[in-house]
């Protein structure tokens, strides 16, 4: 094998193995924060956001407009920049010449550029660009809205999950308790110390906690995808979440709170930007009453034979509208209402937002106070249950009173993992009220 030939395929391998490599780079580029190449994945409350800022839909289509909006900022612009045009074109005509009495066939060639440029238009198109671009910037503020909602979407899905992991875990340890009370029972009326009824009633609560725990198991499928669904991505479905449910109240005061959501919520920025897009409007519709200056130049070669001819002009036009039929009126007045509509509108978004954070201020409040009250119930419930099991074991107890404690360990267990949740929502809906 020649040197040539050696030097070919070593280029191809080296060739080969890069075009191999950027390929598994882009795979595992691909792969979501937090997720081995092998198929497992581990989510934080940090990774379940990040990634559903970066693929939910709602997303992208905000984005989307926003582009669409700044594309129409540059097109009203380019009403200050003048048209150019260039053609060419060849022309035959046959008509009748009374001076010669006979039809007659002229042809016409050309070669020209065309330029039209408007001068001075008095304020139209600056008030066309001022409207352009604030309705570009309200769509950006209103795309940071739709990222907070999606956020606030992502991560009470992220605390439902595990609302029903918790809830799930307690209900498998209370089917065991009512396997171990089933099998007690039966023991006991198998030696004769404790009545049939007892073993009923045993079997009929182990199979409650049997359903109870089916329930449980179906929720948390059910929240599982509908985190994938908040997080805009379809997998993988074998995912875990890292993280507890937040049991800490927000430091500030109610004061604070509504300063901050005044300055910070996207959807106030978005108002202020309709309100002066209006005001654009307006001083646009007001433009209609102004004249407005146009120049003109061409410049080309044409003749009806070669050799072509050189032609060229110059003109500069001025336009007034003397009556529009009553047009320009109605549309200023028509913006005038409009800004006035937008200004009110502001107004009211103001108010909505403080009732907002005053609504999720209260609610935090309320949730951490009953959070701690369930606590301490599921504990003073806790203890209830592990004296009446023991009563129940020596024989001091009686069923009803095994299966009341039972029962109520249920219900405080339950409303302990519901307070904990509705804390954390409370929270996440005060902090997506204050616009963090």
């Amino acid at each position: 094998m020649t040197s040539r030939t050696w030097i070919g395929t070593a280029f191809f391998l080296m060739a080969m193995a890069a075009i191999g490599s950027s390929a598994r780079a882009a795979d595992n580029a691909a792969i979501p924060r937090g997720l081995s190449p092998d198929g497992n994945v581990t989510w934080s409350l940090s990774d379940v956001t990040s990634t559903a800022l970066k693929n939910h839909p709602l997303i992208l289509q905000s984005d989307a407009d926003a582009a669409a909006a700044a594309a129409k900022t540059g097109q009203a612009q380019s009403a200050w920049y003048p048209s150019v045009n260039l053609s060419a074109g060849y022309s035959r005509t046959r008509a009748f010449s009374a001076s010669v009495n006979r039809n007659v066939t002229v042809p016409y060639e050309f070669a020209q550029g065309n330029l039209n440029w408007t001068l001075y238009d008095f304020g139209r198109t600056g008030a066309s660009v001022g409207r352009a671009d604030a309705q570009a910037a309200a769509l950006r503020e209103n795309g940071a809205t739709t990222r907070e909602d999606v956020v606030f979407v992502a991560t009470v899905a992220f605390y439902n999950v595990l609302r029903a992991e918790k809830t799930l875990e307690f209900q498998r340890e209370n089917l065991r308790r009512q396997e171990s009370l089933y099998r007690q029972a039966s023991a006991f009326y198998e030696a004769g110390v404790r009545a049939k009824i007892d073993v009923a009633r045993a079997e009929a609560n182990l199979y409650d906690a049997r359903a109870q725990l089916s329930q449980a198991e179906n929720g948390v499928r059910v929240a599982r995808v509908t985190l994938l669904q908040r997080m805009g991505v379809d997998g993988p479905a074998g995912f875990q979440l890292a993280g507890t449910l937040p049991e800490r109240s927000i430091p500030g005061t109610l004061g604070d709170w509504v300063s901050e959501a005044e300055r910070n919520r996207p959807e106030l920025r978005a108002l202020v930007e309709k309100e002066r897009a209006a005001t654009e409007a307006l001083r646009l519709a007001r433009a209609g009453y102004l004249p407005f200056l146009v120049g003109a130049a061409e410049y080309g070669y044409g003749a009806e034979e070669a050799p072509l001819q050189q032609n060229y002009g110059v003109s500069v036009t001025l336009n007034y509208p003397l009556f529009s039929g009553f047009q320009t009126r109605e549309q200023a007045r028509e913006a005038l209402a409009t800004a006035s509509s937008a200004r009110y509108e502001h107004i009211e978004a103001k108010r909505r937002v403080r009732l907002e954070v005053e609504v999720s201020a209260y609610g935090v409040q309320e949730a951490q106070e009953r959070l701690s009250a369930r606590k301490k119930q599921r504990d003073a419930s806790g203890e209830n249950l592990r004296l009446a099991t023991a009563r129940y074991e020596v024989g001091a107890g009686d069923m009803i009173e095994m299966t009341d404690a039972q029962a109520q360990m249920v219900r405080s267990e339950t409303d302990a993992i519901n307070a904990a949740f509705d804390f954390a929502v409370s929270h996440a809906s005060l902090l997506r009220a204050m616009g963090r």
